[in-house]
Formats: structure tokens, C-alpha cells, sequence
């Protein structure tokens, strides 16, 4: 793991507050997105977590639809068609009466790193200066599984915050674009500025503060670690209080400081009298959970916590139009590629799949593929 340094220094536990925080309010760009969190009542809701599936687009336990929702990818207005699996997102909307479902109104993924690995090793990578950690949970695209992640091999990064100075990967995708980013706390000597040792330059930089929480994007520039910067993303702009609201939020347990007390990142949550399940489990560091509570002072006062497994993260969904047919063991729907060879086909036949056809299928994601259990056709 890499060692806190002036050059790449720990996240503390304010920059992960503002983390989230600018998660809740736009990350900075106006604070229109906060009106829909309830302060008394109301059915506002705001989900933070890895994309578990689409038709309705799926992030910790809520299916929101996201027909009318905008949505914005690194920055830049995008079609909801275009989010994948295992791509962190945050969305804004209303809950429905029924708990598990919901309407998007906004959906917002930013990836956390972009470049050449430049290290690998069991279980982790190095990427832009971040070490970036995997599971049996991180999907990949371009590459058969996370053992093909190797120097050399160009990549974008999706993920989740899993300790000090590392991050947790759900998404890795082969890229050719020759765009650097790197998300990290921003150090200065004298007047160099610097990211996860990542030597800035260009106006784009002009104005950050040692400290700060920042994603930055853009290209080498000449020999060793110079990056000239096209844009940056100050994670902790403007106040660090959490909005009072209803969340449900995905990440990894990084300590815990009691039976009723633990820090996802670095958010401190309350569970006194929280639900925690599975029944009679125990809350312990490193594990992937979903919080489900309201924000309370800037802690998040948890009524539910649900410690996820192996099994259940990689269970996805997805509705569509199948995109590429070459055969029930390979075929697309929604950028994903699927293997139906071992499924149970509801409403059809094996037969009648084809481009253009439209499908549910529910399964397990593994490295590059669904392997679907269930396959329905939809009308």
C-alpha cells in the first residue's frame, strides 16, 4: 500500500466527509439537487453505490427509473444507456411507496482513475499513482478478469473509497484514450502542486489549496510524473455539512470504533438500534456494506445495515434490447456481455433470441460476463 508523503498524502477523515457531502449537493455545481432530500417527511432520497442493474437502474437496493433523469458521466451529459455495471453512482430522486423502488431526477458517475498500470500485484494495481484494490466483485471490460490487469495495460477505474491511501475497484475498463486521472488529497511545496505524486501544471490549477480533495483530468506532459491539467474536481468545495435527508449509501467499513460506532471511508455512522443483518453478524473492518439511515449532525444515524457477501454483489439485473447475438453463451444486452447457456428461459424459446429481441436476465457477474440463471422475455 502506498505510505502517506508529502507527495501523496492520507485522505482524512474531513476530506471524506466532503466526499460525500459534495456527492449530496452536486460536488460544488449548485445546490438544486439537495431540495429533493426530505428535512421532515417527504420522500426524497439520495443512493450512492455501485450499479447493480439496469432496465431500472439498480444502486444499493433501489430501482430507480431513470427514464427521465439527467445524467452525467465524468462531467459531460450523457444517455443513461451508457452506464455499466459496477460504475459508482449517485443519484437523486424520490422514493416510491413501495421502499425498493424509486424516479431518478438526476444520476451522476465519475470514474477515479485513468492511465497505464504501472504496478500489479494479488488483489491490487497501481493506477495514476492510486493503489486500487479488487474482489470477486470487480467487473472488468476489454479483459477476461482481474488477473489480466498487468503494466502496460491502459484503463479506466470506477470505485470505492477502502482505506487511507487506497481505493476499492468495481469497474475496470481497457481504454484507449490517452487522458490522465488521478483522485487523491492535493499537496504543495512551495508552489508546486501535486496529486498522488502527479506534478500539476496549467491555469486549471491555479487556486487549489493544499488539503483539498481533488479529482484531476488530463495529459503527461514531457518526462516522469507531470500532468498539465484540463480540468479539476474540488471535491470539498464549499461547506463540509451534511444536508439533513434520507441516504442509502454502499462503501467499505475502514475502522470501527465500538458495537455501535464505525467509519465507512471515513463517515462515522451510529447504529444504536440499528438493524444489522444478516441476523446476529458482526460489523468488522473491511467489510462492503449498505447503509440505509438519515444524516443527523454529520453522522449518518443508521436504521439499517446489510453486510454484503461475495454471492450477493455480484447479483445483477438487466432489461433490454439484446445488442449482439452470437449464440445462448454470448450474447449483449446493455453493453454486457451475457452467458445463457445454463438458464432457466421463461416466456420463449432459446430459439427465438436475436438481435433486437428484449430481455431480463438475472445473474451472476464474474470478470467479464453475466452468467445468467434466470432469462425472461418481455413483451
Amino acid at each position: 500500500m502506498i505510505q502517506p508523503s508529502p507527495d501523496h498524502p492520507s485522505l482524512t477523515r474531513r476530506n471524506w466527509l466532503v466526499l460525500t457531502a459534495a456527492a449530496v449537493s452536486g460536488c460544488g455545481g449548485g445546490g438544486a439537487a439537495v431540495a429533493l432530500l426530505p428535512g421532515t417527511g417527504g420522500t426524497g432520497v439520495f443512493a450512492l453505490g455501485a450499479i447493480a442493474g439496469f432496465g431500472s437502474v439498480i444502486v444499493s437496493g433501489i430501482k430507480f427509473d431513470d427514464r427521465s433523469a439527467s445524467v452525467q458521466m465524468d462531467g459531460v451529459s450523457a444517455s443513461a444507456s451508457q452506464l455499466r455495471l459496477g460504475m459508482v453512482a449517485s443519484v437523486q430522486g424520490e422514493r416510491s411507496a413501495d421502499p425498493t423502488l424509486g424516479v431518478a431526477s438526476s444520476v451522476e458517475v465519475w470514474s477515479i482513475a485513468q492511465g497505464l498500470v504501472s504496478q500489479s500485484s494479488s488483489g491490487q494495481f497501481t493506477v495514476a499513482g492510486m493503489t486500487l484494490q479488487t474482489d470477486g466483485a470487480t467487473l472488468v471490460s476489454g479483459i477476461n478478469s482481474v488477473a489480466s490487469i498487468v503494466p502496460g495495460l491502459r484503463v479506466a477505474v470506477w470505485g470505492l473509497p477502502s482505506g487511507a491511501s487506497s481505493w476499492l475497484a468495481t469497474r475496470v475498463a481497457v481504454v484507449e484514450d490517452l487522458t490522465l486521472v488521478s483522485t487523491g488529497v492535493l499537496a504543495m511545496v512551495a508552489s508546486q502542486r501535486s496529486v498522488n505524486g502527479w506534478m500539476l501544471s496549467g491555469s486549471a490549477a491555479d487556486g487549489l489549496s493544499a488539503g483539498q480533495l481533488v479529482r484531476v483530468q488530463g495529459t503527461a506532459a514531457g518526462m516522469g510524473n507531470a500532468m498539465l491539467i484540463s480540468s479539476v474536481k474540488v471535491l470539498d468545495q464549499g461547506s463540509a455539512a451534511l444536508p439533513q435527508g434520507e441516504v442509502e449509501i454502499e462503501g467499505v467499513v475502514t475502522n470501527v470504533a465500538s458495537a455501535s460506532a464505525f467509519t465507512l471511508g471515513g463517515l462515522s455512522v451510529e447504529t444504536t438500534g440499528a438493524i444489522v443483518s444478516p441476523p446476529g453478524a458482526q460489523i468488522t473492518l473491511g467489510d462492503r456494506v449498505e447503509v440505509h439511515g438519515m444524516w443527523l449532525g454529520g453522522v449518518l444515524k443508521a436504521s439499517r445495515v446489510e453486510i454484503e457477501n461475495q454471492q450477493t454483489l455480484q447479483l445483477a439485473e438487466i432489461s433490454g434490447l439484446i445488442e449482439v447475438f452470437n449464440g445462448l453463451g454470448d450474447f449483449v444486452v446493455r453493453g454486457q456481455r451475457c452467458n445463457a447457456l445454463s438458464a432457466s428461459i421463461k416466456n420463449g424459446a432459446a430459439a427465438n433470441l436475436k438481435v433486437g429481441v428484449k430481455v431480463k436476465v438475472e445473474g451472476q457477474a464474474s470478470g467479464n460476463v453475466l452468467m445468467v440463471t434466470e432469462l425472461y422475455f418481455l413483451g
